[in-house]
């Protein structure tokens, strides 16, 4: 997803959260994804949530760049749906 001047650059959730509209600001500085050996977790619940569900179809719990970067985006896509909190799209 672009920003562009007619696009509002956040989607607050509440007072706290808000996250970027922009998928590439979102992927470099608000989503994190760590490696322990061979498996992947998600720094945050919202991102362990959906996670949870790749690992239960994933049984090795192991993801490649392409699973984790499509993750991501159904994350950020899921987000700017208001399917994780009620939001608004503010400057």
């Amino acid at each position: 997803m672009t920003t562009t001047t007619t696009q509002k650059p956040w989607f607050k959730i509440n007072a706290d959260i808000e996250y970027s509209t922009n998928f590439k600001f979102f992927s470099e500085n608000q989503i994190r994804i760590i490696r322990i050996g061979k498996k992947h977790s998600f720094c945050s619940r919202l991102e362990a949530k959906a996670f949870k569900t790749e690992i239960a179809l994933n049984s090795q719990g192991m993801m490649d760049d392409f699973d984790i970067i499509s993750l991501s985006k159904k994350i950020h896509q899921e987000i700017l749906a208001g399917q994780h909190g009620t939001g608004e799209l503010v400057d």
